[in-house]
């Protein structure tokens, strides 16, 4: 890593997380019942009959989703089926906050409040109905899946609070993300951290452990410095499989599944369900079984609707409701838990059955259930429930929003855009996997069959099929029937059911060619959002409103003459906090408000680098090259790093002059040898770490030789990661 580990400020953002003082709550925490006290057993002993804990993390689905209907539990009865598969719909953080409206629980978008049956997910309600299920089960953070991750293991986010890079504390030097300290308080920051956390504790207890998820975003311990190269941590999911059949099954597990064995939309909840099944069919086939507790839930919310209203812990959480099922022996049978837990709760479970001491606040809370109401150790162990595979075809899946380009920043979607008006067209996509030109090929949309066009080969294999219309106001529905190869047909979804979309308007939204400037603001400094307003007949909008991170405010009137040819509204924020918001455009023409969601996310720094160069862009072995950046912190601090990195080597850079609030002008020479260069900065303040330009790029430069061309100044090249890849596995 060019000679230097990056740090930020570890020792403060633990002392942030340890520190929670003056934070609004929604709810007051229920307190479960303590469990027997432990002190009798030898640190290291299972107290329980419980020598073997499996967590299975999958993705990406709410309680009222998949469990709504289940008998006896707190759930909404009465929302639309699902389709299977269903999009990948938005559900990062801000879109979250914005959706549970302070608890109102009202913002989530119509297209989210759909939920499935017993006969879509047999598998995981049969688990329910035999062993456990809880209905009072939370996300830790209120964001999508890397946080949830880490407290999965740290009973804490240790500052982690979005999507981060797949390489965690293997990152290039230059990769940030979103994060935020217990208190609310958010930073940008290097995706490695130093906090406290089960394997490590595990390790020095003597107690076995195994992680298996591939080297993604989905891999908790390599986000952490004390784990990331520990041996146990496996890169093959379905080596866990293999481990319990050779008899090496750790004492603690921990299994993430592959992306598209994971429920995570738009995979196939049957590959899901699938990938659980083999998991707990392995144990119960083996000896592990009458020791073992399988805990099976999913990590986000996925952008669906839970009618429950978090309690309000933290700065940072807790998120929506999720499913957890509980299968062991020794679990209750249909026993449905009704005390408060969250992914927390699984390290306070390991630290209750194996006698350790707490990790962090989080598991310490009172009001954090041990998940042991699940059991009951003196009953006669339940006997394995061996289920069957379930059948599903993979002929048509949802594309990437990529090969579409439909935006949405790597979303998997179908159907773009989800709103629009009369004037708006459609365009409907689906990849076929068969080979040939099948002789059914057919968008069926509101019950009509429509001619999909070939449009060629994607990424990952398949072609892609498009049919783009305009459409009647009101709400519709759309899925795909495509020949098989061998005489019949497969459809998407493949349970029957139709997906939801688009919501037709009288009028479109859309955002105007500025739409939003700066994407990176200092704090402090505005960000302009700029949308434009078009009606077919001509009518005057009786609202023209932004909601930004849940907030709204009015736009205004800049340009433009005809709403019918269209009219520019606008309106600057100076007051946004520090990381990525959330922001979506709620017109009316009186007929009734529309909700048009964007796909841009400004981000909002404390710190800044601006006017980056190198001076010459070519020139000899013997010239000597100026690189220079301008840094500028709103609260004037100096930077308490100032590294310029040319081939990944790092070199410090000096104050020219300027003043830190205003900007500093940093600068440092040096001649290179013969070849083509590279070169990005990173700076530090007291918290938050920053890199110029906004990562993971790097800036060409110079070119250096005889006969050397030069660079136009300000290009930028990848760094060989795969940010497209990486945005949305989460």
């Amino acid at each position: 890593m060019g000679g230097y580990m990056r740090t930020i400020k570890r020792g403060f953002i633990i002392v942030a997380l340890l520190a929670i003082v003056g934070l609004g709550v929604w709810h007051q925490i229920s307190l479960p019942p303590s469990h027997v006290s432990a002190s009798i057993y030898r640190k290291g002993t299972a107290t329980t009959a419980i020598n073997h804990a499996v967590f299975i993390m999958m993705e990406n689905h709410t309680f009222d989703n998949m469990f709504g209907r289940f008998p006896g539990a707190n759930g909404v009865t009465n929302m639309p089926r699902a389709g299977d598969p269903t999009e990948d719909y938005n559900h990062d953080g801000p879109s979250l906050f914005a959706a549970m409206d302070g608890g109102k629980m009202d913002e989530f978008p119509d297209r989210g409040h759909i939920q499935y049956t017993q006969s879509d997910i047999p598998n995981y309600w049969s688990y329910a109905q035999q062993f456990g299920l809880s209905d009072n089960f939370f996300t830790s953070m209120a964001t999508n899946s890397a946080a949830n991750h880490i407290a999965m293991v740290a009973a804490q986010n240790g500052g982690i609070f979005a999507s981060t890079p797949e390489n965690g504390c293997n990152s290039v030097q230059n990769d940030l993300m979103d994060s935020k300290v217990a208190s609310g308080k958010a930073f940008w920051g290097y995706p490695c951290y130093s906090i406290n956390n089960l394997p490590h504790e595990l390790d020095t207890a003597g107690i076995s452990w195994k992680y298996y998820s591939e080297e993604n975003i989905w891999n908790a311990p390599i986000l952490l410095q004390s784990d990331y190269k520990s041996p146990n941590i496996i890169k093959n999911p379905n080596q866990f499989a293999q481990d319990v059949t050779a008899g090496n099954m750790a004492s603690v597990s921990w299994v993430t599944p592959p992306p598209d064995t994971s429920d995570h939309p738009p995979t196939s909840l049957e590959a899901g369900q699938n990938f659980v099944t083999n998991v707990v069919n392995t144990i119960m086939n083996s000896s592990y079984w009458k020791s073992t507790a399988i805990f099976v839930t999913w990590d986000d919310w996925g952008g669906f609707y839970d009618h429950v209203s978090p309690p309000q812990v933290d700065g940072v959480g807790l998120g929506p409701r999720v499913p957890l099922l509980v299968i062991s022996p020794y679990a209750k049978q249909g026993h449905i838990s009704h005390q408060q837990g969250e992914f927390s709760s699984f390290v306070k479970f390991i630290e209750e059955d194996f006698n350790l001491p707490s990790l962090g606040y989080r598991d310490a809370l009172s009001g954090t259930s041990d998940l042991m109401d699940f059991f009951d150790f003196t009953q006669t162990p339940q006997p394995p429930l061996i289920l069957n595979q379930l059948s599903y075809s993979s002929l048509l899946q949802i594309p990437k929003g990529q090969a579409v380009q439909s935006g949405g920043a790597g979303l998997h979607k179908s159907l773009n855009p989800f709103v629009g008006g009369k004037t708006q067209t459609f365009s409907y996509s689906i990849v076929y996997m068969g080979s040939g030109t099948p002789a059914v090929h057919n968008a069926i949309i509101d019950g009509a069959a429509f001619p999909m066009n070939a449009i060629g080969p994607v990424s990952g294999g398949g072609t892609l099929y498009q049919y783009k219309t305009k459409l009647a106001l009101g709400s519709h529905t759309y899925s795909y029937t495509f020949s098989d190869g061998q005489g019949g047909t497969v459809n998407l979804p493949d349970n029957g059911v139709p997906l939801y979309g688009p919501q037709v308007y009288p009028f479109n939204v859309g955002n105007a060619s500025a739409g939003v400037v700066p994407n990176v603001a200092l704090a402090g400094k505005p960000i302009t959002f700029t949308a434009t307003y078009t009606s077919p007949k001509n009518i005057a909008p009786t609202r023209t409103e932004i909601d930004i991170d849940g907030v709204p405010y009015t736009m205004q009137r800049i340009g433009g003459t005809s709403y019918k040819t269209g009219v520019t509204y606008s309106v600057s924020i100076s007051t946004l906090f520090v990381g990525v918001h959330y922001h979506r455009y709620i017109f009316d023409d009186g007929s009734g408000p529309a909700t048009y969601e964007s796909t841009s996310s400004p981000q909002v720094t404390p710190l800044l680098l601006s006017s980056s160069s190198v001076n010459p862009t070519s020139g000899t072995s013997s010239t000597v090259y100026t690189f220079q950046t301008t840094y500028t912190d709103v609260n004037g601090e100096a930077p308490a790093q100032s590294l310029l990195y040319v081939d990944n080597k790092s070199y410090p850079m000096h104050l020219v002059s300027g003043a830190y609030n205003t900007g500093a002008v940093f600068q440092v020479k040096m001649t290179l040898p013969t070849g083509k260069h590279s070169f990005f900065f990173v700076f530090q303040d007291s918290l938050t770490s920053w890199a110029d330009p906004f990562n993971p790029k790097v800036y060409a430069g110079p070119n250096v030789g005889a006969n050397a061309q030069p660079v136009q100044p300000g290009t930028t090249i990848d760094n060989g990661e795969d940010p497209e890849t990486l945005a949305n596995m989460n």
